[in-house]
């Protein structure tokens, strides 16, 4: 018979990941997201309170999620503009369904060694471009 006592309760969390801490912004950007469910109707006034002033306190940002966990994830709002890659990224997809038209099962986006081939093309296309013109200026004069 062992003289151990027996656990009572919960057994202790073995963490999965490490704990983030949280940032002013982060917590900003969670207050805003709780401003915005007040508006939209999915949370009262006395919710929306206790949630903000919880995300004020929060520490990690575990902490913050469960603040949101029920609602509806934030959508980018139209006046955010994309950013370079994403309109290269664009640009390549497209002039490649133009070109071969959309296979069967092709994925959904580019992938990255399609970027790179479309970057080299592009590049090699500027390079005889300017030769082109400095060739017809150089004749011209």
């Amino acid at each position: 018979m062992s003289d151990d006592p027996v656990p009572t309760g919960p057994p202790a969390a073995v963490p999965d990941a490490p704990r983030l801490r949280v940032s002013d912004a982060d917590r900003s950007d969670t207050v805003s997201r709780l401003q915005v469910a007040l508006v939209e109707g999915r949370l009262d006034l006395a919710e929306t309170d206790e949630r903000v002033a919880a995300a004020f306190a929060a520490r990690y940002d575990s902490d913050l999620q469960l603040l949101v966990a029920d609602l509806p994830p934030r959508v980018p709002t139209p006046d955010e503009a994309p950013s370079w890659a994403a309109l290269w990224e664009s640009a390549v997809w497209r002039a490649r369904m133009l070109v071969l038209g959309m296979e069967a099962g092709a994925p959904a986006r580019p992938t990255a060694g399609q970027l790179r081939s479309a970057t080299t093309i592009a590049g090699l296309a500027l390079v005889w471009f300017l030769m082109c013109a400095l060739a017809g200026a150089a004749m011209v004069a």
